[in-house]
């Protein structure tokens, strides 16, 4: 490779990614005068975040008010503590809670993203799972609209090879791209690089308790291969709990990973009513609770740690694919794409009944016709729950007619571990000590701080703090060079 000296390629502040945590970096800064670069090593913006549904875990918001929940940091914190346990970083945790609606809710209103939906995901004791309009991708949008008319040079295809350092701090990064070298100076760069999840030797090289299971998938964004940890262990960063992982127990193997190689996974969204039949087809778990806590736990406990999701066929024109956008789009599925899918996945199974359904899958013909009537008799006797399971009821249907089966692993989604770092996201080196210049924000960092959830998250509490530690970080660049 040629190597180069450019002077106009010098910045006050270089973001590496660009997902929502280096944009909402970069948009902090600029807005404090700097100038601001973000470098992407793919070619298209957004990572991870692009593709996320981008729910938030926000605190004592104004559509909570307007739809009368009372909600409160206390109840908030005590919550988080007891989904994430002794490793949740709870002074991390108590700044996000309380700065929530402020710094996420508010910031994101603003920008023009409608919030439109609220949850109650387990572990809950109130509603404060907010959707917004238009899931990762629009937030993204808005956000890099907003950095680009601040000034902020957003580059992609641009691979950062190395952290340069002088005199003991950060003076900028050495890179590569379409065969060159350059060298930009920078008075401080943000790590904004995301995981390790799409990359399954890295998965099972830090979470070495998945090694055991029959299989495990990959899931988030396929360009989350750690290449941020790796810039970050060369300058002696400190990382902690890597081998937290937060698993869904609802991917299944993606067609365009042909070889399985890579592992790559997908999760689904659409399905009003599934049912779920480990391999003895009998149904296991209460289905609503299909999150990386009870859900995963439950699936992990099944022969071979794996299962069929059964539904309605004319339920499959609704499925949504995650964590491959070539699948769609909130906008909706891409057709031709998921014609690839169903036809393709060598993990869907159909039947004009449940004994052909049960013949293709391999599971107990019996079993499986017995599930689906006990069922479709307690959605048919109006019961409040599932005598089974104790699933809520309401709003289901019978789930006959001809029926779709897609096969259940498990598949790592988030790294909730990472580099650790102070309270103004300045990455800490192995004796504790900040590196000058550097700054590391969202999921690189367990999404803020190293460790911010624990061994466990509420659902939410991913896409809300890598915004704001993103600006946490924007500010703290911004202050100090003021």
């Amino acid at each position: 490779m040629n190597t180069r000296q450019l002077s106009e390629r010098t910045a006050d502040l270089v973001v590496i990614g660009s997902g929502i945590a280096g944009l909402s970096a970069a948009v902090e800064a600029a807005e404090a005068g700097l100038s601001v670069q973000v470098l992407e090593a793919a070619e298209t913006v957004g990572g991870a975040s692009a593709m996320s549904g981008a729910a938030c875990f926000l605190v004592d918001t104004p559509l909570q008010r307007e739809q009368g929940i009372d909600d409160n940091v206390e109840l908030a914190l005590a919550d988080w503590k007891l989904m994430g346990g002794p490793t949740a970083d709870l002074e991390w945790a108590r700044r996000y809670v309380t700065d929530s609606a402020r710094d996420v809710y508010q910031w994101c209103a603003d920008l023009g993203i409608q919030w439109n939906a609220l949850d109650q995901p387990e572990g809950n004791t109130v509603p404060r799972w907010h959707l917004p309009v238009g899931w990762g991708r629009r937030i993204i949008d808005v956000v890099q609209a907003r950095a680009e008319e601040l000034g902020v040079a957003i580059r992609t295809g641009v691979t950062v090879n190395e952290l340069l350092h002088s005199a003991g701090r950060i003076t900028g990064v050495r890179t590569s791209t379409a065969g060159h070298e350059e060298i930009l100076d920078a008075s401080a760069v943000a790590v904004c690089t995301g995981g390790f999840i799409g990359n399954i030797d890295q998965v099972l090289k830090h979470a070495p308790q998945l090694r055991e299971l029959p299989r495990v998938l990959a899931g988030g964004s396929p360009t989350a291969i750690g290449l941020g940890h790796d810039l970050l262990a060369a300058c002696d960063a400190q990382f902690t709990h890597l081998d937290h992982l937060w698993v869904y127990p609802y991917g299944t193997p993606d067609p365009t990973d042909p070889s399985g190689a890579r592992g790559l996974g997908i999760r689904f969204r659409g399905v009003s009513t599934e049912i779920w039949l480990n391999t003895e087809g009998r149904r296991f778990h209460n289905e609503f609770l299909r999150g990386g806590y009870s859900g995963t736990k439950a699936l992990l406990s099944q022969p071979g740690s794996t299962a069929w999701m059964v539904f309605a066929a004319s339920e499959a024109q609704h499925v949504m694919l995650i964590d491959n956008e070539y699948y769609g789009t909130p906008a909706g599925p891409h057709p031709s794409a998921m014609e690839h899918f169903w036809a393709n996945s060598k993990h869907v199974r159909t039947g004009d009944d449940p004994v052909a359904l049960a013949r293709a899958a391999g599971l107990p013909t019996h079993a499986v016709i017995q599930a689906l009537d006990d069922f479709n008799a307690a959605v048919r006797s109006g019961a409040a729950k599932d005598p089974l399971t104790g699933r809520p009821l309401a709003g289901l249907e019978e789930v006959n007619g001809k029926l779709v089966a897609i096969q259940l692993f498990p598949m790592a989604q988030k790294n909730l571990g990472g580099v650790r770092t102070g309270l103004e996201c300045e990455v800490l080196d192995s004796s504790g000590e900040p590196i000058k210049g550097l700054y590391a924000a969202g999921e690189v960092a367990g999404m803020a701080g190293g460790h911010l959830n624990g061994q466990a998250a509420l659902e939410g509490t991913m896409f809300g703090p890598c915004i704001y530690s993103g600006r946490i970080a924007g500010r703290a660049v911004a202050r100090r060079a003021r």
